[in-house]
């Protein structure tokens, strides 16, 4: 059985969404848990209210995305799932992408498989097959943005990184040779990356489903996103706060244990954020001539 982990903190209005695209899939042998670790019970109460057979887990509001991911993982393992669905409350997957997904799952049940991840307001495809070059101080590239016609003909293609929990499916036997992932050490940002990477490492191949998209909804995201409209003392907090994906002891955390030389690591992590401060004062500067974000 194939257990759908969604997470959601305060997000009912996103989450509802996402529920209705899973109404709307082809493939309805599945059960949905959230985990509601918001401090309000407007999740709780709308999912008993419109989506009746949901499981519902409620989370303490200081799980971050990694914990309230593991409540749910633990849980369904515990149910017996054999497979794993992560799935944002952001994201809506399109009516036949689960189908194919579970389809190629049957015949890869050791490796890890995602959808494409496409824009929700533009429609433009944004994620097909990542990368990762943590040498130069880049632990996630974007991949080919284009699919192309001979690209979505393959109908799977291997990735050196997936992005998320967007609609990625993970059986079970990972997690037994993997364990959780690391909420430690990597509470919000960057547990997905380390655990996709471990995953690699342990000869478990990433795969992407190029006929199966998902829809990436950006309007609740990181802090540190679009950062050309925060002020200094914004930008500054986006190096410390734990809701951005700049976080510098996460981002450390993170190249420490995935650099190709550990010693030098620091060396990655300096030019991740110094490339990210050129980044800000670039578009700060057109945010502030010009209005452009």
């Amino acid at each position: 059985m194939l257990y759908v982990i969604i997470t959601d903190f305060d997000g009912y209005t996103q989450t509802k969404k996402c529920m209705k695209a899973l109404q709307k899939s082809t493939y309805q042998n599945f059960k949905t848990v959230v985990v509601d670790h918001g401090p309000t019970n407007e999740t709780s109460t709308g999912l008993r209210n419109e989506f009746p057979e949901t499981i519902i887990l409620k989370g303490s509001t200081d799980l971050w995305w990694t914990g309230a991911v593991n409540l749910g993982i633990r849980f369904a393992l515990k149910q017996g799932a054999n497979r794993i669905m992560l799935l944002n409350n952001d994201c809506y997957l399109a009516p036949d992408a689960m189908e194919i997904l579970i389809r190629y799952s049957d015949q890869y049940p050791e490796n890890i498989i995602a959808p494409v991840q496409r824009d929700w307001k533009s429609g433009r495809i944004n994620v097909i097959a990542p990368n990762s070059l943590f040498l130069l101080g880049f632990p996630a590239m974007p991949g080919p943005r284009r699919l192309t016609m001979k690209i979505r003909e393959k109908g799977l293609i291997k990735s050196k990184l997936i992005i998320g929990g967007r609609g990625v499916i993970i059986p079970a036997i990972i997690f037994d040779n993997l364990g959780m992932l690391d909420e430690k050490n990597l509470p919000h940002y960057g547990a997905d990356t380390d655990f996709y990477l471990n995953a690699r490492k342990k000869g478990i191949d990433l795969l992407t489903a190029t006929r199966a998209v998902i829809d990436v909804d950006d309007t609740r995201t990181t802090i540190a996103d679009k950062n050309g409209r925060l002020t200094i003392k914004e930008f500054w907090n986006t190096l410390h706060s734990i809701r951005s994906h700049r976080n510098i002891v996460k981002t450390k955390v993170l190249f420490k244990k995935h650099y190709p030389v550990p010693r030098l690591y620091m060396l990655g992590v300096s030019m991740y954020i110094m490339r990210y401060i050129g980044l800000y004062l670039v578009r700060r500067i057109l945010f502030l001539c010009c209005g452009k974000k």
